[in-house]
């Protein structure tokens, strides 16, 4: 289970989050009761990338991207949705 962290924890002690990442490999971080985001290693993501495509896929993408191209266009944000929480 990966450790959780407040968004304002995360903000104040930006070197604890690196630490707990580099020690943990992953730490889930918490705004208003609801999971805004994942800090992965790069271990740790490089072995999700290498687990989720295939060589026959077109090979180890998360070496050189953030996510598959064929899935990069729909991954784009129009538009913000009504629910967006901004600061």
């Amino acid at each position: 289970m990966a450790k959780r962290i407040s968004a304002s924890d995360a903000k104040n002690n930006f070197g604890g989050l690196l630490e707990d990442v580099a020690a943990l490999g992953r730490v889930d971080v918490i705004k208003h009761g609801r999971l805004v985001a994942v800090v992965l290693s790069p271990r740790v993501l490089t072995s999700i990338a290498l687990a989720d495509v295939t060589p026959e896929q077109g090979g180890s993408w998360g070496t050189k991207h953030m996510i598959p191209p064929e899935s990069a266009r729909s991954a784009r944000m129009i538009g913000s949705p009504s629910d967006f929480d901004e600061e």
